[in-house]
C-alpha cells in the first residue's frame, strides 16, 4: 500500500480545486495517474518523486564509478573532486565546501590517501595545517570519471534544444535555492 498523507480533513482547495468529489490529497500519485485535473503544485511534485531522482542518480553515479577496475566509492569521488576543484586544501575547508563533518571528510580522505590519488602536506604559512591535494594518479582518475559523466550526460541532456537546457538548468537551479530555504527555515 503506497504511503499516503493526509494534510486537512477537507480537501484544500488552494491546491485542490477539482471539486467536492476530489481525491484525498497524497504524496503517493503515480507517474501514470497524472492527468489535467490534478493541480500543478501537486503535478510538479508527483513528477518530482515520480521521476526517481533518487534511484535513478544513483544508477547514474554506478556506471560512472563503477568500471572494472577504475571504481571509486561516491562519497570518496565527492572528495576527490572537490580537492580537484578546490585543491590545496584543509580537511576543514574541504568539509565546508561539502557540507559533511570534518571527521567524515577525513576518513574519504584517508582512503584516498591509501589508494595514492591525493596527497596530505604541511601547508608552508602554517605547519599545524594539513592540506589536501591531488597526486598525478588522482588527477588522471578523476578526469576519466568526469569525462564518463559528461558523455552520459551529453546523451541525456540531447532530448531539450539549447533553450531548453537553459530553462531546466534556471527552473532546477530556482528549485534548489528554494529548498535550502525552505528547509532551513524548519531545521534546526
Amino acid at each position: 500500500m503506497p504511503y499516503t498523507m493526509q494534510m486537512t480533513e477537507q480537501p484544500d482547495r488552494q491546491y485542490d480545486r477539482r471539486g467536492p468529489h476530489a481525491r484525498q490529497r497524497t504524496l503517493a500519485i503515480d507517474v501514470d495517474d497524472i492527468d489535467e485535473s490534478l493541480a500543478i503544485d501537486q503535478k510538479v511534485a508527483a513528477l518530482w518523486r515520480s521521476a526517481r531522482l533518487g534511484p535513478t542518480v544513483e544508477r547514474l553515479r554506478r556506471h560512472v564509478l563503477r568500471n572494472g577496475s577504475r571504481s571509486i566509492e561516491a562519497g570518496q569521488f565527492r572528495a576527490l573532486d572537490a580537492v580537484a576543484a578546490h585543491g590545496p586544501v584543509s580537511v576543514r575547508d574541504l568539509a565546508v565546501i561539502m557540507d559533511l563533518e570534518p571527521s567524515t571528510v577525513t576518513r574519504a580522505t584517508t582512503k584516498l590517501e591509501s589508494a595514492d590519488l591525493v596527497r596530505k602536506s604541511r601547508a608552508s604559512h602554517d605547519h599545524r595545517q594539513v592540506l589536501i591535494e591531488l597526486t598525478d594518479e588522482g588527477a588522471e582518475l578523476h578526469g576519466y570519471f568526469v569525462d564518463r559523466a559528461y558523455e552520459i550526460y551529453e546523451e541525456i541532456f540531447a532530448v531539450f534544444s539549447d533553450d531548453e537546457r537553459a530553462l531546466l538548468a534556471d527552473y532546477l537551479e530556482r528549485m534548489l535555492k528554494a529548498t535550502d530555504v525552505a528547509l532551513a527555515r524548519v531545521e534546526p
